[in-house]
């Protein structure tokens, strides 16, 4: 299974696309599995080549002239039309009618156009958005149904520009966004989100429903945002917070990328605020000089012809670099393993593999010196983060044998170099102690090894501690103050790299593993916590964001800022420093989300239109959201069920949305309902809607199984001429010829005769006992007994059947009385939602409203009742449900610690209501 749609008119029915069928599942349940075995569907193909119908097939019975599934990209119901499904393929767009299980239409692209990617179907009108591999978007609107071709179907009124797309960069999905469908997004391969707007002669579009397609309509990018590099290869920040630099200070990441670019993040804002292409290689590492200068290095280790090296210096704030080692003919034979910069900023040391180092001038950016041939291998190095160097004349408290070398007292030097101090370890495991002070570098202590340690493969330093990892998993932490060591096995295999947290009281250690992450306290020498890779993903690089936030970048890309627990991401958002606030209200914390919602939603009725924050609320996140929805001008001047409406889009709540829109229509009938909701519509509108689809299926028919559906709709319809018509097509040598013939003198024949009238209703009851539903009920509605055809409908639970012939065929009290029955079907069944929006097209409002306070939706039946009472729709048989509601509310508002609103409701909510707000005026004095 490779795509699958779910029905948004029945959330029972689905279909699921395989490498050779469609299977369709029509009892679809979230807590059961299907009762009955899913039905296998092939398209077939017709004369042209082109799917015309789908055929029932047998698992492993695929014949070659049915199988057109191939190259199909993506199955979607339409959720504007009732029993249209959409197949996607490169070339062309097919649309089925599940009715009559046939094509009806065709979105085709020419040989020499761009093939189609991806579509988005829309909800407010009945349009396609299509995505080509160009990068550009065409938009396919729905021809007049009087002027219907079948082979174009969907006129294309928009194409926007083309995109230029590099060979790396392929185009993912399309989407639009929701309620309002006026915008766009597609994602690429390579990070990119690229943003589109429908504008037309008035500006940019609020709504696709209201744009004016007869004018100039084009497709506007709006935004293209910097693509993401490949995964990260090595990450590092910056220095930490001190007070010469507390003034510009920002926390900033330097992330450097397979690709060979350098991106610079800032840790406070999630955001990417430099990009840099530097390198033609992986970035293998990354050194800050200081806050805003960095240098880097890469390499083509692995890949094919001679290493070259690459090591940039580069300044972040202008985006000038510096190219410090060229290529000489000894030189770029043996690959930069490592960059080590010293505390002071003075100099900085080059490790090469297999070679000994370089010392390098950090302010004239020249070598110093390349140590001698016989030099010992480095296998990792750290600067000491002190001037006064503890490792002089040291001697430790190790087993085994010690070796001390005496080295000269440092002369203090007020215009040289500072001396500085650094040490490494070789493949033995010795410890070196070297000290540099200008061009001369002098040996200091050297350590022998643990007979117990591997080969060192990382080291951190600070003040008196130092921590030397190895690779069978041995932690070796040394306190050069009082001149002891002790080691401790991890037990987690090979230690890959070891930071000490910034901060002069912090001795947290982070250690990454092959397979994880853990944090160490040096003072007790245990774990704190500890993350395997299974659930964050391999770990690339890790380094500390602050003395308690350590980061860790994982082989996705994925950079998480995470606690000394190593449990989850501890930043709100709400905690970022955003320059530009962000609308997510579901990230924020919830009860003040429902607060400003209910206050925004109940502003209204107050005199004054100060927007100032409640108690209930904080200050900063009230702040930002006024900042970023502009309220002030938008809330004012609407009606109470207009910013409900405008609310529950802002919430991204579908479900509020649709039931705001059918409240709005049925309380003043402004605009009408789209063909997006079906049955809630009203029976004119629906019944026109559903002329125009019995047309298109009309010119689309080919079967004689497609006539006879054309035959039923049209006595269900009341029409006689047309059925007969029908009929009388058949064919002399058809099987069917006598029977048909015989309708059709039976439908042009019937008459108003109280025998007749009894005959044909005995005839149906008799066809309908014998599982013959529709036929009976045909000759029902030729007797104008219609309601009777729905009741045995439902008996026979064919309820959208008889949804449909209520809508179209029945008289107001007998519509009404079908209705009811099938809500409360629908409330028992736990389809609430629908059987609330039927509920309020037929002008049921307390009926809503009690399934809403049933369902403990009160947030929902309050402001309904509201909007009845404002428009004078509320009946006078719903006093106690109204009562009911505005308690319930009022308690709610209470919980939210929203006195204010609470006590207006209590005072709406009849005698329970008045005595709630005298006992919470109470416990407020």
């Amino acid at each position: 299974m490779y795509s699958f749609s779910l029905d948004p008119f029945d959330d029972s029915r689905m279909v699921m696309v395989s490498d050779n069928s469609l299977i369709f599942v029509n009892d679809l349940d979230l807590c059961k599995a299907p009762n009955c075995h899913p039905k296998k569907y092939q398209l077939a193909l017709g004369s042209k080549g082109r799917g015309d119908s789908l055929h029932p097939c047998i698992t492993g019975d695929y014949h070659p002239h049915s199988n057109n599934m191939q190259g199909l990209i993506k199955v979607v119901h339409s959720p504007y039309c009732r029993n249209k499904l959409l197949l996607l393929y490169a070339r062309q767009i097919t649309i089925v009618d599940l009715e009559l299980m046939h094509a009806t239409g065709y979105i085709l692209q020419d040989r020499g156009s761009s093939q189609f990617i991806d579509m988005y179907v829309c909800t407010s009108d009945n349009i396609i958005y299509c995505l080509h591999d160009s990068g550009a978007i065409s938009i396919r609107r729905f021809s007049d149904a009087d002027n219907y071709q079948q082979e174009n179907c969907y006129q294309c009124v928009v194409v926007s520009e083309a995109m230029r797309l590099c060979k790396s960069a392929k185009l993912i999905g399309l989407q639009a966004k929701p309620f309002t469908e006026e915008k766009l997004l597609f994602m690429l391969t390579d990070g990119r989100v690229v943003g589109w707007r429908l504008f037309d002669c008035d500006g940019p579009v609020d709504f696709l429903s209201e744009v004016r397609w007869e004018e100039d309509v084009r497709l506007v990018m709006i935004h293209n945002t910097g693509s993401n590099s490949s995964p990260p290869y090595t990450a590092k920040v910056c220095p930490p917070l001190s007070t010469k630099n507390s003034h510009f200070y920002r926390p900033l990441l330097a992330l450097g990328s397979n690709s060979g670019s350098i991106l610079i993040v800032d840790l406070t804002t999630t955001k990417t605020i430099k990009e840099f292409t530097l390198h033609t290689s992986p970035v293998s590492g990354i050194e800050w000089v200081a806050n805003r200068r960095i240098i880097s290095f890469s390499n083509n280790l692995g890949g094919s012809g001679p290493i070259k090296n690459e090591l940039y210096y580069t300044d972040i704030n202008t985006g000038r670099y510096q190219l410090l080692r060229t290529a000489t003919k000894d030189r770029d034979d043996v690959p930069i393993v490592g960059i080590k910069v010293s505390y002071l900023h003075q100099y900085f040391i080059v490790l090469l593999k297999d070679r000994p180092f370089e010392l390098w001038d950090l302010k004239s950016l020249n070598i110093i010196r390349e140590m001698p041939g016989n030099f010992p291998p480095v296998t990792t190095l750290e600067w000491s983060p002190t001037q006064n160097h503890p490792l002089k004349n040291a001697k430790f408290n190790k087993k085994g044998e010690e070796t001390t070398i005496s080295t000269e007292q440092s002369t203090n030097h007020n215009d040289g170099p500072i001396r500085e101090h650094f040490v490494f370890t070789d493949t033995d495991g010795v410890v070196y102690h070297l000290m540099v002070e200008g061009t001369v570098i002098k040996e200091g202590t050297r350590i022998p090894p643990d007979s117990q340690t591997g080969l060192i493969n990382s080291i951190a330093w600070r003040g008196d501690l130092m921590v030397l990892g190895d690779s069978t998993g041995h932690l070796s932490f040394w306190d050069l103050k009082a001149r002891q060591s002790r080691l401790v096995p991890t037990g987690r295999g090979a230690i890959r790299k070891l930071l000490l947290a910034p901060g002069r009281n912090t001795q947290l250690l982070l250690v990454m593993f092959n397979d994880g992450v853990e944090i160490w306290d040096c003072a007790e020498s245990e774990v704190l916590s500890s993350i395997k890779s299974s659930k964050i993903g391999e770990v690339v690089d890790v380094d500390w964001g602050a003395s308690d936030r350590p980061v860790i970048v994982n082989e996705s890309g994925a950079v998480h800022i995470m606690d000394v627990n190593l449990d989850t991401a501890p930043n709100p958002v709400t905690a970022l420093s955003l320059h530009t606030p962000i609308w997510l209200p579901f990230i924020y914390n919830q009860k003040e989300m429902m607060n400003f919602k209910i206050y925004i939603q109940h502003m209204g009725w107050q005199d004054n239109w100060d927007m100032k924050c409640p108690k209930s609320c904080t200050p900063l996140i009230w702040d930002s959201m006024l900042h970023t929805l502009k309220l002030r001008d938008k809330f004012s001047t609407l009606s109470f069920l207009e910013r409900c409406l405008v609310t529950a889009a802002l919430y991204g709540d579908m479900v509020e949305w649709r039931l705001w829109q059918v409240l709005a229509y049925y309380l003043d009938q402004s605009s009408p309902l789209s063909s997006a909701f079906d049955i809630v519509q009203d029976n004119q509108s629906f019944l026109k809607d559903q002329v125009k689809s019995l047309a298109i299926q009309e010119k689309c028919r080919s079967t004689y199984s497609h006539r006879q559906h054309s035959i039923h709709r049209h006595i269900l319809l009341g029409n006689t001429d047309k059925p007969v018509q029908l009929l009388l097509e058949v064919e002399q040598d058809s099987p069917n010829f006598y029977q048909d013939c015989l309708r059709a003198s039976l439908i042009s024949s019937v008459s108003d005769s109280e025998v007749a009238q009894s005959t044909i209703k005995l005839v149906a009851t008799n066809l309908i006992a014998n599982d013959h539903l529709l036929e009976g009920c045909q000759l029902l509605c030729l007797i104008k007994k219609a309601v009777d055809a729905c009741r045995y409908m439902q008996n026979f639970h064919c309820y959208n059947e008889a949804i449909w012939l209520a809508k179209v065929a029945l008289t107001k009290e007998e519509y009404l009385e079908v209705m009811k029955y099938y809500i409360d079907l629908l409330v028992n069944k736990g389809s609430r939602h629908l059987g609330i929006l039927l509920a309020i097209s037929l002008s049921f409002f307390d009926k809503a409203a009690e399934i809403l306070l049933a369902t403990k939706l009160v947030t929902v039946a309050a402001p309904l009742v509201e909007s009845c009472i404002e428009a004078g729709k509320w009946p006078e048989s719903g006093a106690e449900i109204k009562d009911r509601v505005f308690v319930e509310y009022a308690k709610y508002m209470v919980s939210l610690n929203n006195l204010e609103i609470a006590l207006k409701y209590c005072d709406m909510g009849g005698e329970k209501g008045r005595q709630l707000g005298e006992e919470l005026r109470i416990c407020a004095q």
